[in-house]
């Protein structure tokens, strides 16, 4: 299992979503559980998908530093999805996707500040390519 999410870690900046279901799949890898994985069927789900976006990773466009970036940020309470795209034509092209696991003290925020934190953290990881 950790070697299957060891690969998939390479590869994540071009897969949606990945750490929400990465979060699951790897629960079952920590330290705390038994040497045999007891799956459930939140966790088949969650590997099946992850094997799933990684077979149908949309392609990511190329950037054009001529046109203007933007960050679409989302919070679902422990997990922060983001693209970074640009319009072509009438319709927003991908240049990648981000996903992070929030830090435990985001958690602990009010919640109208998880988007808030969302948005930094994945406005600093999109600096990779906008600046």
């Amino acid at each position: 299992m950790l070697s299957f999410l060891g690969l998939v870690n390479y590869c994540w900046a071009g897969l949606p979503e990945y750490a929400t279901y990465d979060a699951v799949v790897r629960a079952a890898t920590l330290k705390e559980t038994p040497p045999t994985i007891q799956w459930t069927e939140e966790m088949r789900h969650a590997f099946r998908h992850v094997k799933y976006i990684l077979c149908s990773a949309p392609a990511l466009g190329l950037p054009d530093y001529k046109l203007t970036f933007h960050l679409y940020v989302a919070e679902d309470g422990n997990v922060a999805p983001a693209v970074l795209a640009q319009i072509h034509g009438e319709r927003p092209r991908p240049v990648a996707y981000y996903s992070k696991t929030l830090p435990l003290i985001v958690k602990d925020m009010v919640s109208c500040l998880h988007a808030v934190a969302a948005a930094a953290i994945m406005g600093e990881k999109a600096q990779t390519i906008v600046l």
